[in-house]
């Protein structure tokens, strides 16, 4: 079985890159204790868009009938990742315990959105291929 719609897989891995980020602790803060694991949990309106972004990114995962749809829903779950990743940025610069230690340990999960923006990009570039290919076939017949 050969996959022919690896755009559908790209959705697929981005969708499951912002689920991981809205789960997994994104940075650890240095108190005087020990550390601090920070969580988008901690932070609702982040957990809410966190998860909003993996399931609109899920859900373009079958909209395959619809191609210029889901162009453009591919792209909306891109900036969204990017807006959730600025926001937590945001988030854990603004905390308390941030200014008062100064030491931040940011964990590999900060990197989920720019992969999940890569991989919506990639399933962009793939659906804009097979509409170059469907246009080319229309054009034979």
């Amino acid at each position: 079985m050969v996959i022919q719609r690896w755009q559908s897989v790209f959705l697929l891995i981005g969708a499951i890159a912002m689920g991981l980020f809205a789960f997994l602790g994104t940075v650890c803060i240095g108190v005087t204790d020990g550390m601090v694991c920070w969580h988008s949990l901690d932070c609702i309106p982040l957990f809410i868009l966190n998860c909003a972004t993996a399931l609109v990114a899920f859900i373009n995962f079958f909209l395959f009938n619809n191609l210029k749809m889901q162009k453009r829903v591919a792209m909306i779950a891109a900036f969204m990742s990017l807006v959730s990743l600025a926001l937590t940025v945001a988030a854990v610069m603004s905390l308390d315990q941030v200014v008062e230690a100064g030491t931040v340990a940011w964990r590999w999960t900060i990197g989920l959105p720019v992969v999940a923006v890569i991989f919506f990009i990639w399933a962009n570039r793939r659906m804009r291929a097979d509409e170059r290919l469907l246009k080319s076939y229309d054009r034979i017949r």
